[in-house]
């Protein structure tokens, strides 16, 4: 994770694609956005990377070697905790300037209703 990070740090994206580089709905609200969310996806993919280096090198000097599990599990959190705090920084970003889309929905606020004969909505 840290090196994807500092990948896009040194060679950030120029444009959205789905192959390379950082790809959301806010940050393709406008070039801005774009070039917000490159730079801050780097640094949260290379701030967590790091957090997890370090957790496995605690577990690897204190000799906690049966305990590697733990730090497996915790990397399904690591690879979800840059996004989410990229997706935060990036609505309060567009927040401040305005530009928040107008039909975004909050992933907090959605509220799943019954409908009789259908699916949930």
């Amino acid at each position: 994770m840290a090196v994807i990070g500092i990948l896009w740090l040194i060679s950030p994206a120029k444009k959205p694609n789905r192959i390379y580089g950082y790809l959301s709905y806010l940050a393709q609200v406008n070039k801005e956005s774009f070039k917000f969310a490159q730079k801050r996806a780097s640094w949260y993919l290379i701030l967590f990377g790091l957090i997890q280096v370090v957790i496995g090198l605690i577990i690897h000097f204190l000799n906690w070697d049966r305990y590697f599990l733990i730090w497996l599990l915790t990397f399904y959190l690591f690879i979800l905790l840059p996004i989410i705090f990229t997706e935060k920084s990036l609505k309060a970003f567009l927040i401040k300037r305005h530009e928040l889309p107008y039909d975004y929905v909050d992933p907090d606020q959605v509220k799943r209703q019954r409908t009789k004969g259908f699916r949930d909505r």
